[in-house]
């Protein structure tokens, strides 16, 4: 297959491979060691793009510092949401390759050669590795139980599903975005699973994702707590939706998995209005007591579920430590509902109303993976 105009060709064992990353930041001055990091690379970047949003606090003259020391870090003033600025980014890059990273996360002096090591087969598009919590910022329950959850989450679901990779940790073949589109910037105006549509888009169009375990970033959790945490599941459920509700896709909200946290709270409220109806009407129609028992059957459901996930976490305890506070997995479940919820009110059934229409192109034609062996 002839490659696009503007392209470079494949890497090959003989020659030098060219990443370019993408950095992208808005008022995070822990921007200094991200960028620090990627300077102490094994496998040294071409250059470090910095986009910044609009950043009002010093976070962008701390680029600028770094540019007049090494001519590397490109800082760039590139404003709208997380999509919009990696799509201005990529119109700028110059590698071969493209990492993304985010100014949360420092990444160990091996991050770009792991995980560009998978590219050795023409047939992968992109990777991504874990990020597990930076040591010092794991420091109450919301961050402790996110750490596990997320360490837990590489090994079992993000390994099989690579579509579930986060961008913030990852890396392509620049090609993708020439064949596949860049970022959509219409699935939800506060910016959530783009990167989950964009590596499904990529799947699809016959590229394979690989998880890459060894290409691990500390992220730093000293901004996570329990309430910001639910937040954030919220947000991303609301973007989840409008991508679930336009492609079909998704990795773990799907109905079996969310049952179990339905059913209690639904018990308790229909147990609750049958009790209050009854209250209203003759004695003869028994709503009352029906009302009582249901909502009793709907409490020894939370509690028996409450106990189901405090043993399990216990059991998990060892391998992904935070996992004792594995019954804040209701809660979490809950935004879930909650930010899926919001979506459906939002945008409908369809994920589209209220939106943009998509500015992606149509699925390319006649690719398929086997074909990718000349690439």
């Amino acid at each position: 297959m002839a490659e696009p105009s503007g392209v470079p060709p494949a890497s090959s064992s003989a020659r030098t491979r060219t990443v370019s990353v993408i950095l992208t930041v808005l008022n995070d001055r822990r921007v200094e060691r991200s960028i620090k990091s990627l300077l102490a690379q094994t496998l040294p970047p071409l250059e470090v793009i910095v986009a910044d949003g609009g950043s009002t606090d010093g976070t962008y003259e701390i680029a600028e510092r770094f540019a007049t020391s090494d001519r590397r870090v490109r800082p760039c003033r590139l404003k709208g949401n997380i999509p919009e600025s990696r799509n201005q980014a990529l119109e700028l890059v110059q590698g071969e390759f493209v990492a993304f990273l985010d100014a949360d996360e420092v990444a160990p002096p091996t991050w770009l050669a792991e995980l560009l090591s998978p590219f050795s087969d023409p047939k992968v598009g992109f990777t991504g590795g874990p990020t597990p919590g930076m040591k010092g910022t794991v420091t109450n329950a919301g961050s402790r139980y996110y750490d596990a959850y997320l360490r837990r989450f590489y090994d079992t679901v993000a390994r099989t599903h690579p579509h579930a990779l986060p961008m913030g940790n990852s890396a392509w073949r620049r090609r993708v975005f020439q064949e596949v589109g860049k970022l959509d910037t219409s699935l939800f105006p506060r910016a959530a699973s783009e990167d989950q549509d964009m590596a499904h888009r990529t799947l699809v169009a016959g590229w394979k994702g690989v998880y890459v375990p060894s290409a691990w970033v500390d992220h730093d959790f000293s901004d996570i707590s329990l309430r910001s945490l639910l937040r954030k599941q919220a947000t991303y459920a609301t973007g989840g939706y409008v991508l679930w509700r336009r492609s079909g896709t998704t990795y773990e909200a799907t109905g079996g998995r969310l049952a179990p946290y339905i059913l209690a709270p639904f018990l308790v409220v229909l147990g609750w209005l049958v009790w209050g109806v009854g209250t209203l009407l003759p004695p003869s129609w028994h709503l009352v007591p029906l009302g009582a028992w249901t909502l009793l059957v709907g409490w020894w459901v939370f509690l028996l579920l409450v106990l189901y996930l405090t043993v399990q976490g216990i059991r998990w305890e060892r391998e992904y430590p935070g996992s004792r506070l594995r019954p804040l997995e209701i809660l979490r479940r809950w935004a879930t509902l909650w930010g899926a919820l919001r979506g459906l009110v939002s945008y409908g059934w369809s994920g589209r109303r209220n939106l943009p229409a998509s500015p992606r192109p149509p699925p390319p034609t006649g690719v398929r993976p086997e074909n990718r062996d000349g690439d």
